[in-house]
């Protein structure tokens, strides 16, 4: 693939929805994280989990690339849509 100066630059955004998948949610996050290219956006859905996602998720929240939505248990579908 030829990269062009606009394709250098172009922001992709990334997003996982996870609903009680805590075993692997780290592992998911940090193959994000740890892309050689950098232009990257996270976006971590949590569609009411109830094991221990949300404290796995909240140790990546305070990097500036991540932004987190937690809400209450509305389906893959709905969650694949916001």
């Amino acid at each position: 693939m030829m990269y062009t100066s606009s394709t250098k630059s172009s922001l992709v955004t990334v997003y996982v929805t996870n609903y009680n998948y805590a075993k692997y949610l780290s592992k998911s996050i940090d193959s994000v994280i740890n892309q050689t290219y950098k232009n990257i956006e996270l976006l971590i859905i949590d569609d009411g989990s109830t094991d221990n996602s949300k404290e796995i998720i909240e140790k990546y929240s305070d990097l500036k690339n991540i932004k987190v939505i937690f809400q209450k248990n509305k389906g893959l579908i709905v969650s694949n849509n916001i």
